[in-house]
């Protein structure tokens, strides 16, 4: 008899408390665009963040002598959708990869997509698999192998490479488990949020029009300290309208996700760092740099395509939450 079957391979009995706040998390996540089921009876995304443990590795491993040159934390957001039993494994999709680590001082986006599976004949065992875009690098593979799991699902810790950790090898723990529902804060682009196109400063070119902007994202707390406050951007999903254009053709979406910190120790400052799609645009970095302002109740800020020099693209960013369920706090103390 499989020990597996008891424990994981049937969701609907193994987690049925569990069933009503998927629900609701679908429903959530369908109104803030964060993800959404396709049918009440199809599977349903899990929103899951980085936990305390999670890191970005780069060196040598055994049983090569040389140093680990890069070890810091990372942290970000990333969706779990169910994909089917196939007899000794529960497979998941995995997408929205949104994470940031810092390497070497600068902030570096990290997205991508793959797959994880658990399970096993007798005992519990997983896989992750995902391929990784780490900043401006190609898309790179990272697997665990199958190993063993050691925390129960829907915790997941285990650790990814790209070389099996042998002799130099890039590397990532993660540490993750699934959002509570209150703490997905969902926000809508409100009057005055724009996009605009053209040069800027002192260059000679035309500067176009600010078209409006519409849309809905929705922050997850990922730490808390004295001084700063760090939220995950989810799943940005905007559509710019096009007053004087007629038809299907009448404005085009912006889609993508990133990270929002505001604090400070004298005056309230923020920062937005966003990773977004341009209709059918490559994905581009946008970031505000640290400005004055901030907070959870509104957001007013501006972001720009990062490196641009005279041509640029500026999003005005004007958002209010929306409020769908009492919210709760994280702090670093919340995550296991």
């Amino acid at each position: 008899m499989r020990q597996f079957d008891h424990a994981v391979a049937r969701p609907a009995a193994r987690f049925g408390s569990a069933v009503l706040p998927a629900v609701v998390v679908s429903l959530l996540l369908a109104a803030t665009g964060v993800a959404a089921a396709q049918t009440a009876t199809d599977t349903l995304p899990v929103l899951y963040r980085l936990d305390k443990g999670s890191n970005y590795e780069q060196g040598c491993f055994g049983p090569c002598l040389c140093p680990v040159l890069i070890d810091t934390p990372a942290d970000g957001t990333l969706v779990l959708t169910p994909a089917g039993f196939d007899g000794l494994f529960n497979n998941f999709k995995v997408t929205d990869v949104n994470w940031i680590v810092s390497i070497n001082g600068t902030d570096t986006f990290v997205t991508g997509s793959g797959t994880y599976k658990v399970g096993g004949e007798v005992a519990l065992q997983q896989e992750l698999t995902l391929d990784l875009k780490v900043g401006d690098n190609p898309v790179q593979r990272f697997d665990s192998g199958l190993v063993g799991s050691t925390v129960p699902y829907p915790g997941i810790d285990v650790t990814i490479s790209m070389n099996g950790m042998t002799c130099f090898d890039t590397v990532f723990h993660v540490a993750t488990s699934p959002v509570p529902i209150d703490q997905i804060r969902p926000y809508r682009l409100v009057s005055g949020s724009s996009f605009q196109r053209g040069c800027f400063n002192a260059c000679d070119c035309a500067v176009g029009p600010k078209l409006p902007m519409t849309g809905t994202f929705a922050l997850v707390p990922l730490s808390s300290t004295p001084l700063w406050n760090k939220f995950a951007v989810v799943n940005a999903r905007w559509r710019v309208q096009d007053p004087t254009a007629t038809g299907s053709s009448a404005g085009f979406p912006v889609r993508g996700a990133g990270m929002y910190l505001y604090g400070g120790e004298f005056a309230v400052q923020q920062r937005m760092n966003l990773i977004l799609k341009v209709d059918k645009e490559s994905p581009a970095h946008f970031d505000s740099g640290l400005v004055v302002g901030g907070g959870t109740q509104r957001i007013d800020i501006r972001v720009s395509v990062v490196g641009a020099v005279c041509l640029d693209t500026v999003l005005e960013i004007h958002a209010e939450p929306r409020t769908l369920f009492r919210q709760s706090p994280r702090t670093d103390g919340d995550a296991p």
